[in-house]
């Protein structure tokens, strides 16, 4: 009879049990990362946040191999999930598990009964990645000009008139855009907005950053109708259809490059704009046929050029083109 009567005693304690165990049925997690290549393992910041009473997050491991981040890696880290007191894993899909800021699930195991959770996931590659745009300076004289981004193949810009978005949008090579042709229409107060565009992928672009606001006068509207380039000079074309550059004081560039309007211009010996591959100091570099010297990316007829405008030796890899000096510099 004893025996009987602590047989029950011990099953019915196990509804009381089964009660007390919660479960876990899905996971969200915000994921913010900073990773700059040519940097050890550990050197990283990788900020995790859970949004649940239920579990906390303990720490995470790098996956990768080697020892240190590369432009070319895909981050990839084990995330250590431990349930809350009484809260257990249940197994995860992927439509169990939301993920914030670009990282992706791979996969989720469980441990100590399913206390813990060790969850795979990965980051955005680092050659998507841009830096941030603050910074960027408007000057009276209508010239845009922010930090360059080394990930940025090219910046886009917004102008904005009175607080009101102008219909066009600028694109630009480098980190300097001149924005007097747009702020030719009169009295007003202007701002412009810069983000940058991957250089890899234009798919990927960073968040839009703001520029401190300016005043233009009419005067000052006047004068930007009258001198949209800056600095006095001007395009002129010929009857032939060639074009050159007159300068303020009436000279014009001639067997050098110039950079006008953030791009690159090529003017021959006799002081027109050259368009096509050009020959200078041992390297090539190929203009376009509206004469802007093209970076990172494939010529019309398949050669590719880096970011310094100069093409790439077959042996040579992507990535590492572009690391000599602009060709308008010398």
């Amino acid at each position: 009879m004893g025996l009987c009567a602590a047989l029950f005693v011990i099953l019915a304690a196990f509804p009381a049990f089964g009660a007390r165990r919660k479960y876990v049925t899905t996971v969200s997690l915000d994921i913010q990362a900073e990773i700059e290549p040519d940097t050890a393992f550990g050197e990283e910041y990788i900020q995790i946040d859970e949004d649940s009473n239920r579990f906390y997050v303990d720490g995470y491991e790098v996956c990768n191999s080697g020892f240190g981040w590369q432009r070319d890696s895909i981050p990839e880290i084990r995330i250590t999930l431990r349930g809350e007191e009484d809260y257990y894993f249940e197994p995860l899909s992927k439509e169990d598990v939301h993920l914030k800021g670009g990282a992706e699930f791979v996969k989720a195991s469980r441990q100590d009964g399913g206390a813990t959770l060790l969850m795979d996931v990965r980051l955005p590659a680092l050659w998507t990645t841009l830096g941030d745009m603050a910074g960027v300076e408007l000057s009276q004289e209508g010239i845009a000009t922010w930090p360059k981004d080394a990930g940025a193949g090219e910046y886009q810009v917004r102008i904005y008139r009175d607080g009101k978005l102008m219909s066009s949008l600028l694109t630009v090579k480098t980190n300097r855009a001149n924005c007097r042709e747009r702020m030719a229409g009169g009295e007003a107060d202007y701002q412009v907005m810069v983000r940058a565009v991957n250089k890899y992928e234009s798919t990927y672009r960073g968040d839009w950053a703001p520029s401190n606001v300016i005043h233009v006068t009419a005067e000052q509207a006047a004068q930007f109708r009258e001198d949209p380039a800056g600095g006095g000079g001007r395009w002129v074309q010929e009857a032939d259809g060639r074009w050159w550059y007159r300068r303020a004081d009436g000279s014009y560039p001639a067997g050098q490059w110039m950079e006008l309007d953030g791009e690159w211009y090529f003017f021959g010996a006799d002081g027109y704009m050259q368009t096509g591959w050009i020959a200078w100091e041992g390297r090539e570099y190929y203009c376009s046929e509206n004469g802007n010297m093209l970076t990172s990316c494939f010529t019309p007829d398949a050669y590719l050029v880096g970011e310094d405008g100069a093409k790439v030796a077959l042996e040579e890899t992507f990535p590492a083109a572009g690391t000599g000096q602009d060709a308008g510099a010398g």
